[in-house]
């Protein structure tokens, strides 16, 4: 169990997002040791990246520092320091001219469906997202495309993913694969499969039934494999709060129209843990067919403000792969409706990139731009902090320490499976 904690610490498959605090300390601290993680370092050692007079967002909320120079060896970020303190540059380093440009982390969009067989992954890199969570789709397929991009053998983010979600009757849709369970014996049978093939978590949908739920939610906390996903039908969102549901998707049965209980509600998240994640792209392309939909929108817009005010985490997702959606691109529609939601433009940067870092443990190696962090680096032309819509003004994108500049880019939205 341990070395199954090791491997691929930074892209783990399997990864215990609620594993005890200590012993996730342990891990991350100890990633370098991981024997694979070793060889990705000694194909890099000699490679050194540097981004010279930049504008530096680091993710932390703090306001942004001009006039930065960042030094990335190999996969990890060197140093960041002032232009002037910088010191010499190694000789053989690949310099980008950074004057002008704003350096952010790398954006995670936290629910994304990768259930449609074309490999549509480089795209989401060519706008600026180097990590997203899978919250349903073909397991063995998406396991090897996870392993092609590990392995330095194709281009695209870290993945995340449960394999199939789990639900009470069939999906109807031959690309959402989904594992049906009625009674809490099949939730516990169903959830230990699923465990025992290594899945990051569970993913849950709607019409779970309320004794199967519980019984998957117990088998969940007893393991520390989390389980997320929609409020059941059968469920209230109190109970989802307390049963340790790790993030509730696109508040669905959440109470929006209650104010006073929709308050109630997010102050248990904060006890316990428990994250959100709005999806206002969904609400709106929802809302272009159904005038009800469109006359919540306020009210959700409301939930996300009074989240933000009770410090409860936000997670950007958006779930591309469904119609009108456009990998990387919706996300950044996401973080423009955050904002108008309610979200500074800091606050809606965050859901996207050190909150996911802190939801799945990795706030040791993602999220901000530190030393020693994992070199995934979006450059852009404008500044996000000052406007939002600055984060689609890419100029070059660093994913593991690689550069890639504004041509390649556009040759990965142009040839999505390129390698």
């Amino acid at each position: 169990m341990l070395l199954q904690c090791f491997h691929e610490i930074v892209i783990a498959p399997a990864h215990r997002l609620l594993a005890a605090a200590v012993l996730t300390a342990v891990l991350l601290n100890a990633a370098d040791t991981n024997t694979a993680h070793r060889r990705a370092g000694a194909r890099s050692a000699a490679r050194v990246l540097v981004i010279r007079d930049v504008t530096v967002i680091d993710g932390t909320g703090a306001p942004p520092a001009a006039h930065q120079t960042i030094v990335i060896r190999g996969e990890r970020i060197a140093g960041i320091r002032s232009v002037r303190g910088a010191g010499k540059v190694p000789a053989a380093a690949l310099i980008i001219d950074g004057k002008g440009k704003y350096a952010i982390p790398g954006l995670w969009d936290m629910h994304v469906h990768l259930w449609n067989k074309e490999n549509v992954l480089p795209r989401y890199v060519a706008r600026g997202v180097t990590g997203v969570r899978d919250m349903g789709s073909d397991f063995d397929r998406t396991k090897a495309w996870r392993a092609a991009i590990e392995s330095g053998k194709a281009i695209g983010p870290h993945i995340l993913t449960p394999g199939p979600a789990v639900d009470g009757k069939p999906s109807g849709e031959p690309k959402l694969q989904v594992i049906v369970v009625t009674t809490p014996a099949q939730a516990r049978d169903e959830f230990d499969r699923l465990d025992n093939s290594n899945v990051d978590f569970v993913k849950i949908l709607s019409n779970l039934p309320r004794d199967a739920y519980f019984a998957l939610a117990e088998r969940s906390r007893h393991w520390f494999l989390p389980f997320a996903g929609h409020i059941p039908n059968g469920i209230t969102a109190e109970e989802a709060i307390e049963a340790r549901q790790a993030s509730i998707e696109h508040l669905f049965n959440f109470p929006v129209k209650d104010e006073a209980r929709s308050r109630a509600a997010l102050e248990r998240c904060v006890t316990y843990e428990t994250r959100i994640t709005p999806s206002l792209t969904l609400w709106h392309r929802m809302a272009e067919d159904d005038s009800s939909v469109k006359e919540a929108l306020p009210k959700l817009e409301r939930v996300v403000r009074t989240a933000r005010d009770l410090h409860v985490p936000i997670l950007a997702g958006t779930d591309t792969g469904d119609p009108g959606t456009e990998p990387g691109v919706t996300l950044q529609d996401e973080l423009e409706l955050l904002v108008a939601a309610g979200l500074t433009p800091g606050e809606a940067l965050q859901s996207a990139t050190v909150e996911p870092a802190r939801f799945l443990g990795w706030d040791g190696t993602l999220g901000v731009l530190k030393e020693a962090m994992l070199a995934d680096i979006v450059l852009l032309d404008g500044d996000p902090v000052a406007d939002i819509r600055n984060v689609r003004r890419i100029h070059g994108v660093v994913l593991r320490g690689r550069y890639l500049n504004r041509a390649r880019l556009k040759g990965l939205i142009a040839r999505p499976s390129a390698r």
